[in-house]
């Protein structure tokens, strides 16, 4: 298993497909809370067809699955870090580990999304896919391991902790909803960067999004330049990635053939 050491952190990430492609760029999957490599994207990375074409890479953020959780308060289960040294150990991934100088397509899942839309104001990438996304970035992350299983879908409803997630969902769009709200006064530079991005972007948001509320949707789809963003509402909860995969393939095909061009 493959694993590279940033800042003192042993971190995992998987890479599949192949290395060197004139047209197809790699693809780089950043999951999202309480999620894992293989918990949000396994159904994407073990997809021979998306893996034939194109450079297929996804990291564990730091205390997340595979990935050190590092020196903690509270025994080997929860620890925060800043969310900026993620960002950083994903660009160092990329162009330092495994040597790619190619803007890659980054590919974000709920906060990930958020780590997604950041990291692409700070380095060069080719196109922007958030699914679901939270669009504020915040100043740490806190992993959970006694919650955040390695296999998600499936096994989260038939846990005896499924109650306990319906409870973390429900605060989770809480926290989301005041997030925008208080955020969206004292973040104009932020906003003002994503208008002037020239970058492609597919935003798919959720009907029934039972973790990111609508007004996060809007926050984001308001300040991208409508030339440059694609936005699909798609029927379903907060997870398409690994509850609809077919439907979620076709629209990362699709918008691969736009950024391809």
């Amino acid at each position: 298993m493959p694993y590279y050491v940033r800042d003192g952190h042993r971190l995992y990430y998987f890479d599949t497909g192949p290395l060197k492609s004139s047209n197809s760029p790699p693809i780089v999957f950043i999951h999202g809370y309480l999620g894992s490599s293989q918990g949000h994207w396994g159904k994407q990375l073990n997809d021979i067809e998306l893996s034939s074409n194109n450079r297929l890479i996804a990291p564990d953020l730091r205390g997340f699955g595979k990935s050190d959780i590092g020196k903690t308060r509270i025994g080997k289960y929860v620890q925060t870090h800043k969310t900026e040294d993620s960002i950083d150990d994903i660009r160092f991934l990329i162009q330092d580990e495994l040597g790619i100088q190619d803007p890659p397509i980054i590919c974000g899942y709920s906060i990930g999304g958020t780590l997604a839309m950041v990291y692409s104001l700070k380095f060069p990438v080719k196109g922007v896919i958030l699914i679901c996304p939270r669009p504020f970035l915040s100043k740490k992350t806190r992993s959970w391991r006694f919650l955040a299983k390695e296999k998600r879908s499936g096994e989260k409803k038939k846990s005896a902790n499924a109650l306990l997630w319906g409870v973390i969902k429900r605060i989770q769009k809480v926290y989301a909803y005041l997030e925008v709200v208080v955020k969206k006064k004292t973040s104009s530079d932020y906003l003002s960067q994503l208008q002037q991005t020239e970058v492609p972007f597919l935003i798919l948001c959720a009907e029934n999004d039972s973790v990111s509320p609508s007004i996060s949707f809007d926050v984001l789809i308001d300040n991208l330049p409508e030339k440059n963003t694609k936005v699909i509402t798609f029927h379903g909860d907060h997870g398409i990635t690994h509850e609809q995969p077919e439907v979620f393939k076709e629209y990362v095909k699709d918008f691969l053939a736009v950024v391809e061009k």
